[in-house]
């Protein structure tokens, strides 16, 4: 009932679709794989009613595609880096499907409706710039310079983007199912290792140097859409060596002997208020660590206060 429920409401309101799948497919898992249809049509009506047809067949067979991988891959022994991986490729296309091919089929830039919207707002402010300026000035010539910024940079970022969201919604459903599952003893399911030990796959390194050295020539090619696809595998690099990059600053959190909670606490609130700031450095410590394998060197040695 539940999951039927949560089909209902990821039609109204899609951004539900990060834990939407995941109760499709927890349902799926504790009861028969068919019974993932039944939430899944629910979903499907809602989307059809509001959505075109284009975009109703995109978000539908993505989140079904979605649960039913989650309800297969984790129970049968499948990685869950693997998992998470194949689950952000998914909502990368079906994200693509609903977004841009509406627009390729009527003839559009990918990314035309985006940059229509904020096109709009964009005109709105400058209609009524003259009565906003009397107010403040300084603060609608920095919102105008923000719109055009994010108007004209859509063709370079659209992609980024896209791959950000599909990564959270990949990564949310997957740590939705696995607590669903977890007081289930039934439910077999993948080992997980915890935070601060998780690491990206040996397999990964090569990819990921193929991947910058290719930005890298693009860069000097001069190809239209350089730029677009530089961003695009930053994105691709930066997004798992950030996250790797906290999980060894988790690490060395963990083997501290006192105020681990407090310290803990006031780390991830300092993350959040000076992300900007702190991206660069984690991502080096990522990679630092992909390289370098530091935490398998130290898990031999004792914290120094325990010696």
């Amino acid at each position: 009932m539940l999951a039927v429920v949560a089909g209902v409401l990821a039609a109204y309101v899609p951004l539900l679709l990060i834990i939407a799948p995941a109760l499709w497919a927890y349902a799926g898992v504790r009861t028969k794989p068919y019974w993932i249809l039944i939430p899944a049509a629910a979903f499907a009506y809602g989307a059809f009613t509001f959505e075109t047809a284009t975009v109703a067949i995109a978000l539908t067979a993505g989140a079904l595609i979605v649960a039913l991988l989650l309800s297969t891959l984790l129970t049968h022994g499948f990685s869950n880096s693997d998992t998470v991986l194949i689950l952000c490729g998914v909502f990368l296309l079906m994200l693509y499907g609903a977004i841009c091919l509406p627009e390729l089929l009527n003839g559009n830039e990918a990314y035309a409706a985006i940059q229509s919207q904020v096109g709009d707002i964009r005109a709105l402010y400058r209609a009524s710039e003259s009565q906003l300026s009397q107010l403040n000035p300084e603060g609608v010539t920095l919102i105008l310079e923000t719109l055009d910024t994010m108007y004209e940079g859509v063709p370079v970022a659209f992609v980024s983007v896209l791959i950000i969201f599909s990564s959270v919604l990949g990564l949310g459903n997957l740590l939705f199912f696995r607590a669903f599952c977890k007081k289930q003893d039934q439910i077999k399911l993948s080992p997980m290792r915890p935070f601060r030990d998780w690491t990206l796959p040996r397999s990964m390194t090569l990819g990921l140097f193929a991947m910058l050295i290719g930005s890298i020539i693009v860069e000097f090619t001069g190809w239209a859409f350089a730029e677009s696809f530089s961003m695009t595998a930053n994105i691709l690099l930066g997004i798992p060596l950030f996250v790797q990059g906290i999980c060894v600053l988790d690490f060395f959190i963990e083997r501290m002997q006192k105020n681990r909670t407090v310290v803990r606490t006031l780390t991830y609130i300092g993350l959040v208020v000076l992300y900007q700031y702190m991206l660069f450095p984690l991502v080096l410590v990522g990679c630092f660590e992909q390289i370098f394998r530091i935490r398998e060197r130290m898990r031999g040695v004792p914290p120094r206060a325990a010696v």
